[in-house]
């Protein structure tokens, strides 16, 4: 496939050719596919409410405020049930629009170099790679090389656990001088992780409520740096100019307050537990994953060994189990 430089206006055509070049089947309609937050009662009542209250006006609209007290919540509520070694370091923070527009800004940042990804990684850099980057290679396809960039969800997307090379990989992005973002989209639905993010090739950490909580059309995320790298994202996080989603911003920072980072896990464990041994696989340490390593159900393949069921629109009611 041809991969599109950023000064060519690419077509539809083109991304329609990114899609297809994932060779990824489309499981958002089965009843196991996709990786969704569960639309957990006491969650959604209290989401709305308070859309509402900020939409009549009943909350302080003051831009920096705002963006302040999400970025402080985040910052002191993602790590409470985690050893997340070295996030202190990061004390450069922006609000973002999930975490694909940090994934955006690096692709921009690093389009000159080779993209890395491990097979089963979340499928936008699947489709992504082949829009903005001439050279790419998966993890397992070649050593690392001064040249090349590494994006990598920990927990990982595939497995919902941290991968058993995560220290090796990112001891050789320390030699070799390889950036590294570190996508930390899953770790809320797990609990008692330890994480080294103390290495100096990790440039980026990154978050988002999307898979916590019901807000995933709501776009809240979180990028951390150690140093400021002044991007688009920057811009809209500045003081006296503020161009973030405020609804956004607020409704992220109170639900982190009114749940605690474990509420999921805690709340859903035992029905992790239940659906595992149902369906005869693997525990993954995110709670609504079970990892089939026997290829029982390979139409939920994500292009690794492994297949990933996800229980959480069971749970909620969204689907039916026998669908």
């Amino acid at each position: 496939m041809r991969a599109l430089k950023t000064s060519t206006h690419y077509k539809y055509q083109d991304f329609i050719m990114a899609v297809r070049y994932t060779n990824l089947p489309d499981n958002k309609d089965k009843t196991f596919g996709g990786a969704y937050s569960v639309h957990d009662e006491h969650t959604v009542n209290h989401m709305n409410e308070l859309i509402c209250e900020f939409t009549q006006c009943h909350v302080n609209h003051d831009p920096d405020k705002i963006r302040e007290d999400f970025i402080d919540t985040y910052k002191s509520w993602m790590p409470s049930t985690h050893k997340l070694n070295g996030l202190e370091e990061f004390t450069e923070a922006c609000f973002t629009q999930g975490t694909t527009e940090s994934f955006a800004q690096f692709y921009i940042r690093y389009r000159n170099k080779r993209l890395r990804l491990a097979k089963g990684e979340y499928f936008y850099h699947q489709m992504m790679h082949g829009l903005w980057y001439e050279n790419f290679a998966w993890l397992d396809e070649d050593d690392i090389r001064e040249n090349d960039v590494v994006l990598i969800s920990v927990p990982f997307s595939d497995t919902g656990d941290i991968p058993d090379y995560l220290e090796s990989l990112l001891t050789t992005c320390d030699e070799r001088n390889v950036p590294v973002m570190i996508d930390l989209a899953y770790v809320n639905i797990a609990k008692g992780l330890t994480i080294n993010l103390e290495h100096p090739c990790i440039e980026y950490v990154v978050s988002s409520l999307s898979k916590v909580f019901p807000v995933e059309h709501h776009r809240i995320g979180i990028r951390l740096q150690r140093e400021m790298f002044e991007d688009q994202i920057y811009v809209v996080n500045e003081e006296n100019y503020n161009y973030i989603n405020l609804l956004s911003a607020h409704l992220g920072a109170e639900m982190m307050k009114s749940f605690p980072a474990d509420y999921i896990y805690n709340k859903y464990k035992d029905a992790q537990d239940y659906y595992c041994k149902k369906y005869n696989v693997d525990i993954s340490s995110c709670v609504y994953f079970g990892i089939d390593k026997l290829n029982q159900y390979s139409t939920y393949s994500r292009g690794n060994d492994t297949n990933r069921l996800c229980f959480s629109r069971i749970w909620d009611g969204r689907m039916n189990e026998c669908s």
